[in-house]
């Protein structure tokens, strides 16, 4: 007596084929959304929670990329913020710069691309980044919860379309 599959090998190549596309994916779209809610915390605070814009540069250098195995999948607009070119230039710089520092994993990376955001931030006692690093630390583990959930939904409803 022999055990026979009820489904095509074809189906079941299709499907593994497909589960780390939609798992990456999820994971994607779960630290995209994690990196626009810590942007959004830190560039939306009046100068009493952060700091005073003088040029803008230092809200223009805020933004987030992802990097998967040190490529760049994604990153955000750096929006400017007043004169706030350089400042927008300097936060794309250091996606840029960073990149091969996380060669070997997936990575959300938040950054302010100022180089006076340290002194910003421990001299003048405003926050910058530190206040969203401990929030996005705290969520990281419900979103990415959040985004397996999702691929486990669309993997069984592809595997039901598939006939498996």
């Amino acid at each position: 007596m022999g055990i026979s599959a009820q489904f095509s090998t074809k189906a079941l190549d299709e499907l593994l084929k497909e589960v780390p596309e939609i798992l990456a994916g999820e994971i994607i779209r779960a630290l995209s959304y994690l990196g626009e809610q810590s942007i959004k915390r830190i560039r939306d605070r009046s100068a009493k929670e952060s700091w005073i814009d003088q040029t803008g540069n230092l809200r223009s250098s805020i933004g987030y990329a992802i990097y998967d195995y040190g490529r760049i999948l994604m990153e955000s607009a750096f929006e400017q913020v007043k004169e706030g070119m350089e400042g927008r230039a300097a936060g794309k710089r250091i996606i840029d710069e960073l990149a091969t520092r996380y060669s070997q994993t997936y990575a959300l990376v938040v950054v302010a691309g100022m180089k006076y955001a340290e002194y910003v931030e421990a001299m003048e006692t405003k926050d910058v980044l530190a206040s969203t690093e401990l929030w996005a630390k705290s969520k990281v583990e419900e979103y990415l919860h959040k985004a397996l959930e999702r691929a486990s939904d669309k993997i069984l409803l592809k595997q039901r379309q598939l006939g498996l």
